[in-house]
């Protein structure tokens, strides 16, 4: 009932949103679980596969509102390969645990969710900042044009004077929505 009460919000607050950022989050209704959305949309398997090597996806077929920042495929093949290789097992890898860095593989799930419902259209302030289920916090900028850019908003990362920071990932569309939460799809991957 409160998960209806919540989406009965967020179409109110669609409504109110200006004509052109209405256009651009007409939302992909999923009736499973955030899980079940990622699975069935088919941009998301590599995703998918870093999630289940976490344990992430069973936080997100659980009971809870959440908020996906999900990258494309296209997006994790941004991350730099000797990142990559920690976060999932190849048959190159010769120790025990498959190559696999288990503290950064949940250290990056945890970065992606944030708890709560967040649709698009609250996003309209300028700047919104959102903690991540892993401490960060996330910054959501709109831009004058409505789209959406998240960046690590805590100055999280390396570097001096900005070098070496990540760029901002664009959230994409449509977006999709869950029985339990909803899904940004953006472009790359965030990193710390």
């Amino acid at each position: 009932m409160q998960f209806r009460r919540q989406i009965m919000i967020a179409a109110a607050a669609t409504l109110a949103a200006p004509t052109v950022l209405r256009a651009q989050i007409a939302p992909s209704a999923q009736s499973g679980s955030i899980a079940d959305a990622l699975a069935a949309d088919g941009r998301f398997g590599s995703f998918i596969e870093i999630l289940q090597h976490s344990g992430g996806l069973a936080t997100l077929r659980g009971a809870g509102n959440f908020t996906l920042f999900a990258p494309t495929d296209a997006g994790v093949d941004t991350i730099p390969a000797n990142i990559r290789a920690t976060l999932t097992p190849t048959p190159t890898n010769t120790n025990s645990s498959g190559g696999q860095d288990p503290v950064a593989l949940a250290a990056i799930t945890a970065l992606h969710i944030v708890d709560g419902l967040h649709p698009i259209a609250s996003f309209q302030a300028p700047t919104t900042m959102l903690r991540s289920r892993n401490g960060t916090m996330l910054k959501v900028d709109r831009t004058a044009e409505n789209n959406l850019l998240v960046t690590l908003g805590d100055n999280a990362g390396p570097g001096v004077g900005g070098f070496n920071m990540p760029r901002p990932a664009r959230v994409l569309v449509p977006v999709i929505t869950a029985a339990n939460g909803i899904i940004l799809p953006i472009d790359h991957a965030l990193l710390k």
